[in-house]
């Protein structure tokens, strides 16, 4: 029965591509662009939970720069930015790489160029921000050697399934279990100066470093600043957003300062401080571009910023995006 359920489901993901792929081939992109916005101010009343909480954060984070309307204009314009994210997946599935470089512009290349010149690797580090699908993919188009660290499908077949379509648009896949191999991948394609995405900006509940977030406390993942540290790599802040018009601009932002004074957790604590830091600022830019229902707020906590239980190396490349499995 196990095994019936598990190729039922193979089954549908697949038909559910390659439905997709003729849909976007066929459908113009205006009208699925108009449909899917649609559907996402339908899911803004229909998603009572979704709403409440993602409004409840913003309210806490954004209270000082956003009226009550304008908050709930941010939450609408935040599930109208992810519908519109698998549209314009389906659509770059289809075309060649080139003609995306040309449809997207890059500002800060530079900054991944320098950060790359060290020869230890780069992290770029992003959100799930923008169409953050395609960040990878974008990069691609670029000439460089990409891989996107991601949390699996349970069925492997599924996630082999994804992780072959990922290939297709230039993505390479590290799954994030087991995670000692996760780590070791990870290591391994630093070490030959590739680009290592990861996306950590999911503040949950479980073992991470307390830091402060909008004036609050969230737990941060460790895992970019803790494989940075033992690698050497650069971090550089990279992520694909929307312009006034809707339009992707892909944007890399200077290499993030590390603290490398030997001390592994105190180094580990102060520089997840400087990533949250950097995005806490960047979420200020764009509100409506990101997924505020993620955040789970640590209360009465003087001892704020220590680092929480399992130190166990491996341990410390936290699980990233569970997101892009959806597509």
């Amino acid at each position: 029965m196990h095994r019936l359920i598990e190729n039922l489901s193979y089954l549908t993901v697949r038909l559910g591509i390659l439905v997709s792929r003729i849909v976007v081939t066929v459908v113009p992109r205006s009208w699925l662009l108009a449909l899917f916005k649609g559907c996402a101010d339908l899911g803004f009343h229909l998603f009572h939970k979704f709403r409440r909480r993602s409004i409840r954060n913003l309210e806490i984070a954004l209270r000082d720069q956003l009226n009550d309307g304008e908050i709930a204009a941010v939450v609408r314009g935040t599930l109208r930015n992810f519908f519109r994210d698998f549209v314009e997946l389906g659509v770059a599935y289809e075309r060649p790489l080139d003609r995306l470089r040309a449809e997207i512009p890059v500002s800060g290349i530079e900054h991944l160029n320098a950060a790359a010149s060290k020869g230890n690797g780069v992290i770029a580090l992003s959100a799930h921000l923008g169409n953050f699908l395609l960040l990878g993919t974008r990069l691609a188009a670029e000439g460089l050697a990409v891989n996107v660290l991601i949390n699996q499908a349970r069925i492997k077949k599924i996630a082999d399934l994804r992780s072959h379509h990922r290939s297709r648009i230039g993505q390479r896949t590290i799954h994030a279990r087991p995670r000692k191999e996760a780590f070791r991948k990870l290591i391994q394609a630093l070490r030959q100066n590739e680009i290592a995405i990861m996306i950590a900006d999911e503040f949950r509940s479980g073992s991470g470093v307390y830091v402060p977030f909008f004036g609050r406390t969230v737990i941060a993942r460790r895992g970019p600043a803790t494989l940075a540290l033992r690698t050497g790599a650069a971090v550089v802040p990279v992520y694909l957003v929307r312009d006034s018009t809707g339009e992707l601009r892909l944007v890399i932002e200077p290499e993030i300062e590390f603290s490398r004074t030997g001390k592994t957790k105190t180094d580990v604590i102060e520089n997840t401080i400087r990533m949250t830091r950097w995005l806490e600022r960047t979420l200020r830019a764009y509100p409506d571009q990101w997924n505020w229902m993620t955040i789970h707020w640590q209360e009465g906590r003087p001892d704020a910023l220590t680092e929480s239980a399992d130190d166990d190396e491996e341990a410390r490349i936290d699980r990233c995006d569970t997101t892009e499995e959806t597509k």
